[in-house]
């Protein structure tokens, strides 16, 4: 007989969250699978109990995939946590849960905070429809790529964008969905608990002026022009994202290229307006330095 997996939700902040049946499966639990054990730790000292903990992360989760054979042999219950949240949830423990079900183990998710959800439903944003998108990127390209893959998307998106990626992720933010409504929440749950609402050009002047920490959650809207609307905005973002491109210092060619793809311009068109726009802004320029 295989043994027992709870994947086990921990507090994002707050460890008022800890519900009674969190509290009962680690108490139980005959091995705990955690992702960091210093921070592991701490939570069970809070709960004053007394276990053997085993590092699970993303560098040797593989490798960690074989103490469930022995714990299926035995019958064993096992717990896997991650440092705060649900784990899988961007954080470790795909291959576990996969290995597990096929050792036959009996799975049970144990409720609890997830930072994506509890900035989704605090958002003011719709809830009905919306896809989790997970980190962004490292290089600015491919946070380009990314997002250009979404921009039509017309589900509300979410994102978890750590501290040091904000200021260059707003950056592509802000060129591909400068009007759109969203809300960057941070702190969750935590005494200073914060919701900034606004269009993700006025996010993105806070973010600016502001020396925040921790991880951050970005709940963006989606597409909802309607077929006549969605030509002129197409024009306007189309407009405003060949502009911000320059005006980041980006090449012409690559704005010309990424602005052809994303809009389905003609590369040539696309390079005119590109060129436009750089005649344009060396005339400014020149009427400044008079």
């Amino acid at each position: 007989m295989a043994g027992t997996l709870y994947i086990v939700a921990t507090p994002i902040g707050n460890l008022g969250d800890l519900s009674d049946r969190v509290k009962d499966v680690l108490r139980q639990a005959d091995l705990l699978l955690v992702e960091d054990t210093r921070v592991s730790a701490k939570l069970l000292n809070h709960l004053d109990i007394k276990k053997q903990l085993v590092s699970c992360h993303e560098h040797n989760e593989k490798e960690k995939v074989e103490l469930l054979v022995d714990a299926a042999k035995n019958n064993l219950k096992v717990a896997l946590l991650s440092d705060a949240g649900t784990p899988l949830i961007s954080d470790p423990g795909e291959h576990l849960v996969a290995k597990a079900v096929d050792l036959g183990f009996t799975i049970v998710p144990i409720a609890g905070p997830s930072a994506f959800l509890m900035a989704l439903v605090g958002s003011g944003l719709p809830c009905d429809r919306f896809t989790f998108e997970g980190f962004l990127p490292d290089k600015p390209k491919d946070i380009r790529d990314r997002l250009m893959g979404l921009v039509k998307d017309p589900r509300t998106l979410v994102f978890y964008i750590s501290p040091h990626k904000l200021e260059r992720s707003f950056v592509e933010l802000r060129s591909l969905f400068g009007t759109r409504k969203a809300c960057l929440a941070r702190e969750l749950t935590k005494l200073h608990e914060e919701f900034i609402r606004g269009t993700i050009e006025e996010i993105a002047e806070k973010c600016g002026n502001a020396d925040w920490r921790g991880e951050f959650v970005l709940v963006m809207q989606g597409n909802v022009e309607t077929e006549v609307e969605d030509i002129c905005q197409s024009q306007n973002e189309y407009e405003q994202y060949v502009r911000l491109r320059l005006e980041q210092g980006d090449r012409a060619s690559d704005v010309a290229q990424d602005a052809a793809k994303l809009f389905k311009r003609k590369r040539s068109d696309v390079y005119r307006l590109v060129v436009d726009y750089q005649k344009e802004r060396q005339r400014r320029l020149g009427e400044c330095d008079n």
